[in-house]
């Protein structure tokens, strides 16, 4: 039996590269498979597999657009920023994202550290193995925990033994969320707030974010109950946002939706583009501010 259709356009997908379960080319055939014609691939803190996503889009007929999630660590609770239309063969971006990734990377080797000290053995070759040279994160970690029997089941370690407020819990180095969204304008792209229900104080935070750059907001999002899809059509029309959305495909535990399950409306595309083409120029107090310096 064929695989339902989904949704033409999903801005919100991850594979190998970073944490989820697939290489970029099967993300995009398994897009295509079900019915997804614009995909933007947006690994955290990386563009390694757009290439490969990208020509495995033309082959299919998919429309890759190269994209990243950026993770940051602040006040505001757990704050992504999506950047659209980043270049992959920007230097000077791949520098910063390298600096994240090492952070990353020294997140969970300490918080291997940590679950050992409190009696949960796990083995930091394992969680590289899983992660396959992609970025680490915590669902490697998860992994490790639910394979070494410590957990039930994959989606209990991040509320259980990796949850912010466990003993084992390591805080992100890194960006603040206004940093992220500069950073993306910075390099040409078009930044968007992923899924705004994770952000504490949201209608504080956003309208910093939008004098710091912000083009969109993802109001679609598949754990959105219909009363917050709502709210955040709202807020940004408010704010003069671009309503984004995507599945947060990872293809691991119960976290996302499949792959072109959540409705995005296809002209949410030549919105974005139109930003994008504006250059989207900072204000002129941004100017000097320096992107992602280390806390």
């Amino acid at each position: 039996m064929s695989e339902p259709l989904g949704y033409p356009v999903d801005l919100h997908t991850h594979s190998l590269r970073s944490d989820g379960a697939y290489e970029p080319a099967e993300v995009v055939r398994r897009a295509a498979a079900r019915g997804v014609r614009i995909q933007a691939l947006s690994d955290h803190d990386t563009l390694a597999g757009a290439a490969e996503a990208i020509v495995e889009g033309e082959r299919l007929g998919v429309r890759v657009i190269p994209s990243t999630e950026l993770n940051t660590e602040s006040e505001w609770g757990d704050v992504h920023v999506l950047g659209y239309f980043l270049d992959p063969q920007d230097p000077a971006l791949e520098e910063r994202l390298r600096w994240l990734r090492e952070h990353r990377g020294r997140r969970i080797e300490l918080m291997v550290e940590k679950l050992n000290a409190l009696g949960y053995p796990v083995r930091l070759e394992r969680v590289l193995e899983i992660a396959q040279g992609g970025a680490l994160g915590r669902p490697h970690l998860a992994q490790a925990l639910f394979e070494a029997g410590h957990v039930p089941a994959y989606d209990a370690a991040f509320s259980t033994l990796i949850s912010k407020d466990s003993p084992a819990y390591v805080a992100r180095v890194g960006l603040t969320p206004h940093e992220a969204v500069r950073l993306v304008r910075e390099h040409g792209g078009v930044p968007s707030l992923a899924h705004p229900g994770t952000v504490t104080d949201l209608e504080r935070l956003l309208p910093q974010l939008v004098e710091a750059g912000l083009a969109g907001m993802e109001c679609y999002y598949g754990s959105h109950t219909p009363e917050a899809t709502v709210r955040y059509l709202r807020l940004a029309a408010e704010h003069d946002l671009i309503p984004t959305g995507g599945s947060d495909f990872h293809g691991r535990g119960a976290h996302g939706a499949p792959l072109g399950g959540v409705r995005v409306p296809e002209s949410t595309i030549p919105r974005l583009e139109a930003r994008r083409a504006k250059g989207h120029s900072r204000p002129e107090a941004y100017h000097s501010v320096a992107v992602g310096t280390e806390r």
